[in-house]
Formats: C-alpha cells, sequence, structure tokens
C-alpha cells in the first residue's frame, strides 16, 4: 500500500533475561514426578547444563554468589529452631543414629576414593548426588574445581535417587514381620459415645472427677437436648448428657462402663462449633507434650489433628509441638482465639515479612564471612560467604530475635527464598559446566554410578542395623532417621504405606535440621582427610 510506513521490532537478548528463562523451564521440568519423585530446583541445574552444552552464555558471577548466600541463610534461618533442642533428652537417640549414619558415609567415602583414586572433587560430588543434598554440594564446592564437583552431582544424583528408594522398598520387605509387631503393640485412640448414667456425677465439673484423668480419657463433646455443647475441665454434667470420650479403646470402655451405657449416636463435632489451624510459633510450648499443655481443659478446645512437614499426626497425648507445626483444633470461636494466642499464629494468614530483619540477616552474614583470622602455621582462616551466610541463619533461626530485628519467618517465605538463592545459584554453575560434563562421560561414569548407589546405600544400611538392633530405636523410626539424615522427604511417603502413624514423621523432622548442618561440616571434614591421604 502506498504511503505506508514500515517498521521492526528489534528484540535485545540479555544475560538477566536468559538466566530468567532457564530458571522458569527448570522449575517446570523439576515439577514434573514419577511416583511422588522428582528433581525440584535440581530441575533447573539441568536445563542450565543442557542450555550450557548447546549454546554460549557468559555466566554472573555475582548472582551465584548471592544464590549461596540466599540459600545457605535460609537453611540456617529453618534449622536454627530445633538444632539444638534435637539433643535435649527425648531426641537424642534419634541424632545418635543420624551421626551415626553421616559418619559411616564420611569413612566409606573417604576410603572409597582413596583406594580407587578418584578425583577428590569429583568423588565429593558423587557423595553429595547420592545424598540428593544441595548443602553438601555447595560445600563441596568451596574447596575443589566447580566442574568436577558438579561432574559427579549431576551424575549420582538419578542414582542416589533411586538407591534410597530401592533400599527402603527392599528393607521395609525384609523387616515387615518386626514392623507389624511394632505395629500391634501400639493401642490406636479410640472414641465411643456414652450417656451420662452415674448419679454422683450429676453436677460435677469435668476437672473435679478422677475417673477421666486417671484412665488418661478426654471428653471430646457433649450433647445435651440436642445441642452441641464443647467440653473443658469447667463444663458441668448433667444426667443423660451425651458424652464423646476419646482414648485408649480399653481405657474408653472401662471409663464408659462406669459412668454409664454406651449409645449408638455419633457426636459431629464440626456442627455448631468452629475449627481453626493454628501455627506454632510459641517457643514456650515447643518439645512439650499435648498432655503436659493440657489444651482440651484449659482452652476448652479439642485438636482433631496436627500436620508437620506436610504430613497429618494424630494428637496423641505424648506427641510433643515442633515449632511450624500446623494444629488443627475445633472449639468455639473465642476458645479457638485463645488458644491461637497460646500456639502462635493463625495458618495461612501470614505476618508481615519485615524486609529489614531479611536485610539485617544478610549484612550479619557478609560480615561474618567476610572475617579473616591469621592462625600461626595454617595461615588465614575464614568462614567465607557460605559459612557466615549459615552462621547467620542459626543465631537469627535459635534466637528468634536479635535487637530489633526478629529471625522467624513463615516457613513459606523462607521456602521461596531458599528455591530462589538455589535457582540462582544453579543456573550459573548449569552455564559453566555443561559442556564439561558430556566431555567428560566416557568408560568411568559406569563406575562413578556403582560408586553413587554404594554411598547411598552403604550408610543407610549401617544406620538401620545400628539404630533398631543396638540404640534399640523402631524399625519405623529408623526409616523416618534415615530420610531426615539425608534430607530425603519422598521417602517418607514409602514408610507411610506401612506405618502411617507419626512415629517415623517424629523421627524425620527431629533430626532433619541436625543433618543440615552437619552434612556441610561433614564434607568440609572429608576434603581434609583427602587432602591429607594424597
Amino acid at each position: 500500500m502506498e504511503g505506508a510506513v514500515g517498521f521492526e521490532i528489534f528484540f535485545k537478548s540479555t544475560e538477566l533475561l536468559v538466566t530468567t528463562a532457564i530458571i522458569l523451564l527448570g522449575l517446570l521440568f523439576g515439577r514434573l514426578q514419577i511416583k511422588g519423585v522428582g528433581f525440584g530446583s535440581s530441575g533447573v541445574l539441568i536445563i542450565a547444563m543442557v542450555g550450557g552444552y548447546f549454546f554460549q552464555f557468559e555466566p554472573i558471577p555475582i548472582l551465584q554468589d548471592f544464590g549461596i548466600v540466599l540459600f545457605l541463610l535460609c537453611v540456617g534461618l529453618e534449622a536454627g529452631p530445633g538444632f539444638f533442642r534435637a539433643f535435649k533428652k527425648h531426641g537424642r537417640s534419634f541424632v545418635t543414629n543420624v551421626i551415626v549414619l553421616l559418619a559411616i558415609a564420611g569413612v566409606f567415602t573417604v576410603l572409597l576414593l582413596w583406594v580407587s583414586g578418584t578425583n577428590p572433587g569429583i568423588g565429593l560430588g558423587l557423595f553429595a548426588g547420592s545424598f540428593t543434598s544441595s548443602p553438601a554440594l555447595i560445600s563441596a564446592m568451596q574447596f575443589n574445581p566447580e566442574r568436577d564437583v558438579i561432574f559427579g552431582y549431576g551424575l549420582a544424583y538419578p542414582f542416589g535417587l533411586l538407591g534410597v528408594i530401592v533400599f527402603i522398598n527392599v528393607a521395609m520387605k525384609m523387616l515387615r514381620s518386626r514392623m507389624d509387631a511394632e505395629l500391634a503393640g501400639r493401642t490406636s485412640m479410640h472414641s465411643s459415645v456414652y450417656r451420662l448414667e452415674e448419679k454422683k456425677l450429676n453436677g460435677k465439673m469435668i476437672k473435679q472427677l478422677t475417673v477421666f484423668q486417671e484412665n488418661e480419657v478426654v471428653i471430646t463433646g457433649i450433647m445435651r437436648d440436642g445441642t452441641l455443647l464443647p467440653a473443658s475441665g469447667k463444663s458441668n454434667l448433667v444426667i443423660g448428657d451425651l458424652l464423646r470420650l476419646e482414648g485408649k479403646k480399653e481405657n474408653v470402655e472401662r471409663t464408659g462402663n462406669a459412668i454409664g451405657s454406651i449409645v449408638d449416636q455419633p457426636i459431629n463435632l464440626d456442627g455448631d462449633l468452629g475449627m481453626r489451624s493454628i501455627a506454632v510459633e510459641n517457643m514456650g510450648v515447643i518439645n512439650r507434650t499435648l498432655k503436659e499443655l493440657g489444651i482440651r481443659l484449659r482452652f476448652n478446645a479439642s485438636i482433631a489433628r496436627i500436620v508437620r512437614s506436610d504430613l497429618e499426626l494424630f494428637p496423641a497425648q505424648d506427641l510433643r509441638l515442633a515449632y511450624g507445626d500446623v494444629v488443627h483444633a475445633v472449639g468455639s470461636p473465642f476458645q479457638l482465639q485463645q488458644l491461637e494466642l497460646f500456639l502462635g499464629r493463625e495458618h495461612g494468614v501470614a505476618p508481615r515479612v519485615d524486609i529489614t530483619s531479611i536485610a539485617a540477616t544478610l549484612f550479619l552474614a557478609f560480615l561474618i564471612g567476610g572475617i579473616i583470622i591469621p592462625i600461626p602455621g595454617m595461615g588465614p582462616f575464614s568462614l567465607g560467604l557460605a559459612g557466615g551466610a549459615l552462621v547467620s541463619g542459626l543465631l537469627f533461626g535459635h534466637f528468634g530475635r536479635i535487637g530489633n530485628f526478629i529471625g522467624r519467618f513463615p516457613r513459606s517465605a523462607t521456602h521461596v527464598l531458599k528455591d530462589l538463592g538455589l535457582a540462582l545459584f544453579f543456573v550459573q554453575v548449569g552455564f559453566d559446566t555443561g559442556q564439561s560434563f558430556i566431555d567428560n562421560l566416557g568408560p568411568d561414569a559406569l563406575y562413578y554410578a556403582a560408586f553413587a548407589v554404594l554411598l547411598a546405600v552403604v550408610p543407610m544400611a549401617g544406620s538401620l542395623l545400628i539404630g533398631h538392633f543396638i540404640l534399640k530405636i523402631s524399625v519405623s523410626e529408623c526409616f523416618g532417621v534415615i530420610c531426615g539424615g539425608m534430607t530425603f522427604t519422598p521417602g517418607l511417603d514409602v514408610i507411610r504405606t506401612v506405618d502411617d502413624s507419626e512415629k517415623p514423621v517424629v523421627a524425620y523432622s527431629s533430626v532433619y535440621p541436625v543433618s543440615l548442618i552437619l552434612i556441610i561440616a561433614l564434607v568440609q571434614g572429608m576434603h581434609l582427610a583427602l587432602a591429607a591421604l594424597q
């Protein structure tokens, strides 16, 4: 058409555009799962390595460093609240078992690499991949050429995933009779409805009646004249009340027969009462049992279930609360509000994320990491960026507040920051190592794959045998320790196909923060041992 004006649109490709595109594609790839198992954030590394092989990208070093700091800072923040408390009496056997797991892994790895003459950088990468551990990977890269470490990690990662899943399945089949015996030895919680007929109890408050406390039975609901009433220690009982009793089956039957007769009329606790999900954040209730807290009597509320690490736990009276647990409670709006103030905050209603406090944790990380201490005969010593970030996160996470700066953030916020940091780190090292990874593939790769399986299976087998037969930990709890020690959450789903109780989850959550920190120190110790043997 005459008079038409032509124009062109130009597009400028930048390093930041490519970086974000790779992160997006990598995260989408990491979401793909087979039977609940996928690559997660490591998908970014895979896509970045593919891109680095076919195309020439210029990494941005400052993004890699910032990613390391952000990731390890959040690791410290998450581990801080439970790290030191895990060493208290009730968690010592679990912590001892995870130390056994990591000690066997460290000694076996050093011996295997030394005897086989494997490159230390590749060997430590194989260890990190066999444990599917990003903190171990970052720790190994502080002292070894990143191309060697990434090669070992990328090669071992899928075999580590496969090794853990196969080992747990095979071990569970071999020990199924023991697990069944342990399950049979546990008495599950039971609830029944009884009509109050004992005249001596008429008009009495629940807290005045010893029959319930002596038998460890609680009243979770009262039906009177067709109206559902909440039960608390101050509730008065009236002849003809229908009481929903909860406890061990034999205790419920004994208590029910003492106060009246059983009726075939269920009491729906969701009737006129409300339900609220409460996130446990009050440090005064951490590691205390539900029985010690006396929630049902003090707050006139009933706990329906507790969610920990995305897994549901039954609210048994001997269950200890952990930081970040989500308690699902039933009661009146006022009672639930009081319980919320006692435990923490309503789950899903995130408090304001204080950006000033995040800046303070980052500043402390860089400050600690920049300190250089001259040691006579050994040269200068420094924690570096990685060590500074980890220490800063642990301090803020443990104390919860330093001065006017808070160290406890919603778990969803720390997860986002941690995944972002890991993605920034993975995309840079992937660009830089994609070409060398393919070039290094050869006959030795088969040996390295076999090493990866051994590095995963041998520590698990040793931990299981010592934990169960020497430390006298139940089989399902040993599996929970193994999954926590290897920071491998999908393994819990395999265990819970046989034992869906809270036992493996409690063991997992007890050792997870400890393992996050110890595995970083373990890699550094292995590096020193290998250097001394050369």
